[in-house]
Parts: C-alpha cells; structure tokens; sequence
C-alpha cells in the first residue's frame, strides 16, 4: 500500500477506472474533477493496494489540517478481492496517514447512506456497508442530519449518515465544530456555496453531539 502521485502512470489509469466502474453516476463527483483536485491541491490524497503490479483498491482522502480532521471521500476495492479483508488494511492505512499528516488529529469523517430504502438488495448491501464501517470502530454523529450537496444537475440532495472514525477517545463534539466541518467538506470537496443545506442541518443541531456505536 501506498499513496500514489505520478498521475501519468500505469496504477493511476487502473486506480481512475476502479473509481469509474465503483460507484453509481449519481454518488460520485466527474472523475476529471477528481484528478484535478489532485493535481493542484496537496492536501487531497491517494492511496492504492495492489497486488502483482495490478491496482486492487483506492482510497481518496482530504486533510483539513486547520480543522484537525480528515475526510474519506472514496474507498473502494474491486469485486474480485472483496472480503478479503484488503478493504480494512486499506482503510487503516489511510487512518495511520491522516495520523502522520495532522497533529492532534481528531479523526476521520464519512458519508455513509441510510439504510432505509425499499429496494431490499440496496438496503443489504447498505447494511453490509454500516457492519463493515462498524467493525472500524467508527461512529454516528447522533442528531446529524447530514445532506450531500446534488452531484448532477436535477438531483435533491441525499440524506445520509455523518459517522467519524475517532483517533481517540471522544465522547461528543461541539455543535459549532460539526458546522464547520461540514462546510469546509461543502466546500472544498463539493465546491457547493450555497447556505440552503448547511442552515437545514444546522437549525435542530444540540450543543452537543454525541458520538454513538453504528447499530444496525
């Protein structure tokens, strides 16, 4: 495992077509913009597993080192080496960087989808993602009525979990902490400037936020 910047190599073009083909048009942000956010900004990183020369899984991650807090923007691992526990090695890896890159740092932060769906092999497969966020001793900002931003035009925004992967022991976070992580993601990872979102989760937030094991 490793983070990889040579955008011209080989691992770079297999670690864009995992990113491609691993999520559904509508969850992912144009790939070119991805790209771009690596190339131009230093605190947007990625990390690769590969096994024989062949990219398996990718991380992508950004450090708010202001805010001494990271977020997982992607991880995936192609279909082939699932549960085989590359998914966890990868993800600790990303935590052991964040780690390395902030001092202090609080943890990292996730969007994850709510279960609650009526497409049963959806809602599987959305459980099975809250288990394996579960066994990464992550936990629920309980309270957070976390909205992702629209990633195409025509979309409402999408109701999800905000969930933080502690790198120590925390009982709550301030209200005002949680504002602002959620507008530098808002912003830097989405470049969405609009208020509309942000005053919606904000208006019924309490003081505190507790943090609370992932209960399925």
């Amino acid at each position: 495992m490793k983070e990889l910047q040579d955008i011209d190599s080989s691992e770079f073009k297999q670690s864009v077509a995992i990113y491609e083909s691993s999520f559904p048009s509508n969850e992912k942000r144009p790939y070119q913009k991805v790209i771009k956010m690596l190339q131009n900004d230093r605190n947007y990183h990625l990390f690769i597993s590969s096994k024989n020369d062949t990219v398996i899984g990718i991380s992508l991650m950004y450090t708010f080192s202001s805010l001494s807090i990271g977020f997982l923007d992607y991880m995936a691992v192609i279909p082939s080496c699932q549960k085989q526990g590359i998914g966890k090695k990868l993800f600790n890896f990303t935590l052991e960087k964040l780690n390395s890159f902030v001092s202090g740092g609080i943890g990292l932060l996730m969007e994850i989808q709510r279960e609650n769906v009526q497409d049963l092999q959806e809602a599987v497969l959305r459980k099975n993602r809250m288990k394996f966020y579960m066994s990464l001793r992550a936990k629920i900002l309980d309270g957070v009525d976390y909205l992702l931003p629209p990633l195409q035009h025509g979309l409402a925004p999408e109701e999800m979990y905000l969930i933080l992967r502690p790198l120590k022991v925390i009982q709550y976070m301030p209200k005002q902490s949680v504002i602002r992580y959620i507008r530098a993601i808002y912003l830097t990872i989405y470049d969405y400037h609009c208020h509309d979102l942000l005053d919606k989760i904000s208006q019924n937030l309490p003081a505190k936020i507790m943090l609370h094991d992932i209960v399925i």
